[in-house]
This record gives structure tokens, sequence and C-alpha cells, in this order.
């Protein structure tokens, strides 16, 4: 049966919710709390970098002086952030039965086996994000390819390709700068995927010039370019794009959430900042 809920999370970075499970909890429900009493099968996306503030946050300020007690302080910090991000986002696809793409958060990724546990293949970060079924199972853990200047320290993603079959629907995910690349998006629709999932933190003011072309704004052209991406597909027909609001170590983001169909927008965020649920039902 094809998804009958969709739901894109326009969510501010409310730093007081990082601090403890407790509270980054009540947060997810708080914002999943539309999902209640629609038809199933429901599908619903955090915006990229929703996780980030855990690992700066949660259980104590981080300090970059610290590191020079403990070098290792980025890693231990990142394996509870994964921990509390893994176990809430799991708690949450339960509770609402939904397939639930959690946003992303910065990480090592990591795998879990029967003796040695969860463990971390690599010791580089990635931007990661999460996809969970209503059953709180893992799908997909999903790597951004496409990093911007700031995030060139982190690892590069490879091309999976991350595409995920649900009783919903065949499900793509693409991490923000990924779903402009045209080959992701193609191949993505040459495999079969119907519905796309673009998690996005955009770092620049919404109404700004665009640097390419100064005579329109930033958010026109991210909006027209959305409308753009599934026209002419084979299979591709909605896309969901949840965006970041707030600020990260200073870092202002803004940007207008939408759910899109091929040469329209079926539903669009009512402001470029704060929270906002998209919700439709089909």
């Amino acid at each position: 049966m094809p998804f009958r809920t969709l739901l894109a999370v326009q969510a501010e970075a409310v730093l007081q919710a990082y601090r403890t499970e407790a509270a980054f909890r009540e947060r997810v429900f708080s914002l999943l709390a539309p999902l209640q009493g629609t038809p199933s099968p429901r599908l619903a996306a955090f915006p990229e970098l929703f996780g980030l503030p855990l690992l700066l946050h949660l259980e104590g300020e981080f300090r970059w002086k610290d590191l020079l007690k403990d070098p290792l302080l980025p890693w231990r910090r990142a394996r509870r952030a994964y921990g509390v991000f893994h176990r809430v986002m799991a708690e949450a696809a339960r509770a609402f039965g939904a397939y639930l793409l959690s946003g992303t958060l910065l990480s090592p990724p990591y795998e879990e086996e029967l003796a040695r546990g969860r463990f971390a293949r690599t010791p580089r970060f990635q931007n990661l994000a999460l996809f969970f079924n209503p059953e709180g199972r893992l799908l997909a853990q999903v790597p951004k390819m496409e990093l911007t200047p700031p995030e060139r320290w982190l690892k590069r993603g490879s091309f999976g390709p991350h595409l995920v079959e649900t009783r919903g629907g065949r499900v793509g995910i693409l991490i923000c700068l990924d779903g402009f690349h045209e080959k992701y998006l193609a191949r993505l629709d040459a495999l079969g995927a119907e519905v796309l999932l673009q998690p996005s933190a955009n770092p620049a003011p919404w109404e700004r010039p665009w640097p390419q072309d100064p005579r329109r704004k930033e958010g026109e052209v991210w909006l027209a370019a959305a409308r753009e991406r599934l026209s002419g597909r084979e299979n591709l027909r909605l896309l969901l794009n949840p965006m970041l609001n707030g600020a990260i170590l200073g870092l202002p983001f803004e940007g207008q959430s939408g759910i899109y169909a091929p040469g329209e927008t079926l539903l669009l965020a009512k402001r470029p900042k704060g929270d906002e649920a998209l919700l439709l039902t089909l």
C-alpha cells in the first residue's frame, strides 16, 4: 500500500533540548505529534544536522580547550550522541508507527555485531542520516556525499545507491547538496524510487541575493529547483525537503520546508524560520 501520510518536520535548533536524553526525546516526540491518528503507512523526515547539537551539548558543553586534556574527547562524545540519537529515533518510529528519517548528525558510522556490540569501522566523521521502520529497526545509515566547504574535514560517503524498499513504496535518500546533483537523482529514479527524502540545512539568509544571479533571491532559487527536481522522471513522484532553522556554533540556518510533486508545490512552510509541521494525507 502506498504511503498515506507524509510529514516533513521543519525544526529549529533549540539547544536546551539536547542537554539530556529525556529532553531530546520530549522534543522529538512533540515534533512528531501531528502524526497521531493519521492513516498508515506513515513517512516522516527531520532536517539535516538535527542531531548535531547532541555532539556539542549532551551531558555538558563541548569545549575546545578540553581537547588538550583528552584528545579522544570528540570520539567519546560522538559515541554517546550517536547512541542517544539512534535510541530516541527508534523509539519515536515505534511510538508513531512511522518510517522515520532522523535527519543527520556528525559521527563515525557505527555497525553492530553479536560479539562486538556497537563499533565504528573508521574513526572518520561523516554527515549521517538514519532511516528506521515502524518497528524501530534501522533500515539504512546514509552518509552525505557532496560536501560543502565547511564540511570537507568529514569523510565523504559513497553512492549506495541510497534506496530502501518499504511497505509504503521505494524511498530514496539524498542529503541536502546531494539532491541537487542530477547523477544521483537519475540513478534513484532509474532504480524505481518513488519518494525522495532530502533533509537540508542551508547556512545562508533566505532573502539574500543569490550569488550566481543577484537579481534572484536564495529562497526563490531553492524552491524553484525543488519544484523542478521531479519533472520528467520515470518513477519519482514526491519530494520531502525538511529544513533546519536556528543557529549552531553561531552559524544561522534558514529555509522553508516543502512537500513537492512534479512541477508544483503540494505544501510549503509558512515562514523560513522556526518549527513547522508539513503534514500531507493522501
